[in-house]
């Protein structure tokens, strides 16, 4: 891949302030999702002259942004009298990108300004990585994404981190410093990639996808897994607050009945685990590996230990859930992540007890799976491509 170059890279963040650019901008918007369009169509779409719009398609052509369309009759249509002049986005040669730069695991793709994915690339990680290691495996993959597409520009990228983001992509200190490994200033280590680069709560991505998936009102994206966290819109605004705070989930340690910010997958883990210790009965003594998913699967066969931690979840996503819905008004709570495919059983046992409270919160669960967080980033870089956009070349004095 390519990369803008720098001068371009500063108008994409800062737009010229010009009604060149404005009218350029209102060209391209009405083309983006338009297809191929005539002069005639962007004039009645804009409410530009004729002149204008023509001039600004040829110049959006000439940046990149824009392309002449096949006309009707190389489409295979009959047309009389000379074709009309179409232009539709240029796809071929620009891209975005998402990242998940989780804790155990680091997942990228690139798609074209249309999402249409082009590449997939993922990576394993140590949890204790170095900030420095991380930086390393995500510039790799990186560039396992464009060695096939060594022709586009990347225009975007946003990357997805398991830490609180303010609205400039820095992270607070944490004691531990877990934040800061998170998020080791993406968008200067990244900068060879791209001058467009978005840092973002992952929670918060992931309620960004469930957004673009027609998700409405008042409603949360619970990441469930090693850890908890929320991406939280309220009334169709995402809720950031101070140093990106909103969402963090370390309030739960004064949860009677919760106690930690813990997911549930080491909570059954930690629950099945010091019952054995104490001498339980139970067809999860004898496996090597006491996962959820082994777990939940001897629960199907009834075994009385996993039922009871079942019980235990599904009692502990109710409470979570009953207290992010309390304080912002919540209409729903998506569980996300990629535990929630198997969670239908924990989150029937929460419903149920949530059922006990007036106007009780709904939950559901995503149908994105481990790919809700990437996907959240793709559709974020794609706004961040679309607001920014288009990066014109400057006019030389005659």
């Amino acid at each position: 891949m390519t990369s803008n170059p720098p001068d371009a890279q500063v108008r994409a963040v800062i737009p010229e302030p010009s009604a060149r650019l404005r009218n350029a901008r209102k060209i391209l918007d009405a083309a983006w999702d338009a297809g191929a369009v005539s002069a005639a169509e962007l004039m009645a779409a804009t409410g530009l002259t004729r002149v204008t719009v023509l001039n600004q398609a040829r110049e959006l052509a000439d940046a990149g942004w824009l392309r002449e369309a096949q006309d009707s009759r190389a489409l295979g249509q009959y047309s009389t009298g000379r074709p009309a002049l179409r232009y539709e986005l240029e796809t071929d040669t620009r891209a975005v990108a998402g990242i998940d730069a989780g804790q155990h695991r680091i997942s990228a793709v690139l798609a074209d300004p249309h999402g249409t994915v082009l590449a997939r690339a993922q990576a394993d990680i140590h949890p204790e990585a170095p900030a420095a290691q991380r930086v390393q495996v995500v510039a790799q993959l990186l560039r396992e994404l464009g060695g096939s597409q060594a022709s586009r520009t990347l225009d975007a990228l946003v990357v997805g981190v398991p830490a609180p983001v303010d609205s400039h992509g820095f992270s607070p200190s944490d004691a531990n410093g877990f934040w800061g490994r998170m998020n080791p200033d993406w968008q200067g280590q990244l900068g060879e990639f791209t001058g467009l680069i978005q840092v973002e709560n992952d929670a918060n991505l992931a309620a960004r996808a469930e957004l673009g998936r027609g998700a409405e009102g008042s409603f949360a994206a619970l990441l469930v897994g090693e850890r908890l966290g929320a991406g939280t819109v309220v009334d169709g605004q995402l809720l950031r607050g101070a140093h990106g705070m909103a969402g963090e989930m370390r309030f739960l340690t004064h949860v009677q009945g919760v106690g930690s910010a813990a997911g549930l997958g080491p909570v059954a883990r930690q629950l099945a685990n010091d019952a054995l210790a104490a001498g339980r009965s139970s067809s999860l003594a004898g496996l090597e590996q006491r996962g959820t998913q082994q777990i939940f699967a001897a629960a199907h066969a009834h075994d009385e230990l996993a039922c009871e931690i079942l019980e235990a979840l599904g009692l502990r996503l109710a409470r979570i859930a009953a207290v992010i819905a309390g304080f912002a008004g919540l209409e729903t709570i998506i569980v996300s992540g990629a535990m929630a495919a198997t969670l239908a059983p924990v989150i029937q046992i929460a419903q149920r007890e949530l059922e006990r409270e007036p106007a009780p919160v709904r939950l559901s669960a995503s149908s994105l799976g481990a790919e809700a967080v990437v996907h959240g980033a793709l559709c974020s870089a794609l706004d961040l491509m679309r607001a920014t956009a288009p990066n014109l070349p400057t006019r030389k004095a005659p």
